[in-house]
């Protein structure tokens, strides 16, 4: 997942007038066709997958030859290789990346502390660097030394003083807790190292245990609000503080307004070209949501209100029902999508002259979803949206949101199963109402599956080419485009998702829950304004 730091230092990933900024080093590797894990896709490759025709797959290898992960080695797979020779990517899906935004990078690399240019204790515990710092390394500390104690001692946990300074040490001459001059982190965090170390502390692959670790919020972690827009700049939404109970996740819906600086709710039409989303660690998904002329006439925003959610009575909360969700509206009828993160801080910045359309006179619905299954206290959840608005005369071009989901997941038990589905443009044209020879300038994309899922992949279908693949259910890239893809009225996105089911004893299907699979692309593109149909109502 992504380290939270404070939002002016944020690390910007600009291209072409699109940014989508999140903070973190890098994105997840996605190089399936490198079979041997080598960092280039080669003949080697070509022979492990060769050598393994007609054999099943096997998800947990550290070398899979299955690329397509249809759960057999085939002339598919042969294809892919050989149709990625040449091609290097960094191995950064692994549980030591997931360690390093969420432990290290969140508490330990600072400048004053385990980073340049102090390197306290001549530990520098960045990115790449803390690998090399810790694992195998003698203490500075004389007792842990004398002991023979390592920093980090590969399957040995009891023997890592790296442990001992993140839990109170029993010894005084261990000196103090770290991190220094913070609270302590939280439990499962430190769980998670003991269970990487038992495992050998390996610095590549996933480590079986270690969950996502983003949703783990430390006990003493404050949570600063963010300023809203200034006046005439924007305005901000908010998701008041809600409950979420020890042992238990919580998805809400919260109705609001789009109100100005005199709390009164803002009529017709606005163009936002930015989007800034915070709130504290613990969430699995934001997303911001607005209600159409049909949910807010069907009262969708007064269902199943539940006084005991919120912190403050005054605030009406609804919770989902994964057994009966239809209660609280149908999406594409009675709500409609607007943007949404994974990311506790998160910035979306629209290309120049690029505005998204919004109804201002209408309910907005902002869902949220927190996850406390490890906390032994109550979490407190809240988000903060601020939208950016820009003039109509500055918007050239009109942003459209890319929302898809294929609900025909069925993946009986013991099995791995690809869903296909895909969009059409020439649809989409209908849909919206447009012109029906524009051609759509994508801009951003990326994808969503629980935690089943172990390969999305997003293609476009006129020319066959890799979009867009995710192999992390809980963290997928955000694809950039520069310069932007351009679809045609002929063209269309292909998108395959693939799901196991190996540890459930009845059919794997579409569900809201975290026990349930989605298969979701997500992303915007845009057309000129000339030829964007009426907005959606």
């Amino acid at each position: 997942m992504y380290k939270k730091i404070v939002y002016f230092s944020l690390v910007v990933l600009l291209i072409g007038g699109v940014s989508f900024n999140v903070f973190s080093h890098d994105e997840e590797s996605t190089l399936l066709e490198d079979v041997n894990n080598d960092g280039t896709v080669n003949i080697q490759d070509l022979v492990l997958v060769a050598n393994s025709i007609g054999q099943p797959g096997d998800r947990n290898a550290e070398q899979n030859p299955d690329v397509n992960r249809d759960s057999t080695v085939n002339v598919l797979d042969l294809v892919r290789v050989a149709n990625s020779f040449g091609k290097t990517e960094q191995e950064d899906n692994s549980t030591y990346h997931e360690i390093q935004d969420n432990i290290f990078d969140k508490s330990c690399a600072n400048s004053a502390c385990h980073a340049s240019p102090s390197n306290s204790a001549n530990l520098n515990l960045t990115y790449g660097q803390s690998y090399h710092d810790l694992v195998n390394k003698i203490p500075r500390n004389g007792a842990a030394a004398a002991m023979g104690m390592k920093l980090i001692d590969p399957g040995n946990p009891d023997n890592s003083f790296l442990l001992k300074k993140l839990m109170e040490p029993e010894a005084p001459e261990f000196g103090r807790r770290m991190p220094f001059g913070m609270g302590p982190i939280h439990k499962g965090k430190i769980d998670a190292i003991r269970t990487w170390i038992t495992a050998g502390a390996p610095q590549e692959g996933k480590v079986a245990g270690v969950g996502d670790l983003g949703v783990l919020r430390d006990p003493e972690e404050i949570f600063n609000p963010p300023a809203p827009p200034a006046p005439g700049e924007g305005y901000q939404l908010r998701l008041p503080p809600f409950k979420i109970e020890p042992g238990t996740e919580r998805e809400v819906y919260y109705a609001t307004q789009i109100k100005d600086e005199n709390g009164e709710p803002i009529e017709g039409d606005i163009y936002i070209n930015r989007v800034e989303i915070f709130y504290p660690s613990g969430s699995h998904h934001f997303i911001l949501y607005r209600l159409t002329e049909e949910g807010v006439a069907n009262g969708v925003q007064y269902r199943g209100i539940d006084p005991s959610i919120s912190v403050n009575p005054e605030d009406q909360f609804r919770e989902l029902d994964p057994e009966n969700p239809d209660v609280l509206g149908h999406f594409g009828v009675d709500r409609l999508f607007v943007v949404g993160t994974q990311t506790d801080d998160t910035v979306f910045q629209f290309p120049e002259g690029v505005g998204l359309r919004l109804p201002g006179d209408t309910v907005y619905d902002l869902n949220s979803h927190y996850i406390n299954l490890l906390g032994d206290e109550t979490l407190i959840g809240e988000t903060y949206v601020n939208i950016y608005t820009i003039p109509e005369e500055d918007v050239k071009y009109e942003a459209v949101e890319i929302f898809v989901s294929n609900r025909g997941i069925n993946v009986p038990p013991g099995l791995t199963r690809v869903t296909k589905l895909t969009w059409y443009v020439e649809d989409e044209l209908t849909a919206r109402g447009h012109d029906p020879d524009t051609e759509l300038s994508v801009f951003l994309l990326t994808s969503h599956m629980h935690r089943h899922g172990e390969l999305f992949e997003i293609f476009q279908n006129s020319t066959g080419e890799l979009l867009h693949r995710s192999i992390a259910y809980d963290d997928a890239p955000i694809d950039l485009f520069d310069p932007v893809l351009v679809l045609g009225p002929d063209d269309a996105l292909k998108f395959l998702c693939t799901h196991y089911n190996y540890d459930k004893n009845v059919p794997l299907q579409f569900g809201l829950t975290s026990e349930d699979e989605m298969c979701i692309i997500f992303g915007y593109y845009y057309i000129p304004v000339e030829k964007a149909g009426e907005i959606i109502q």
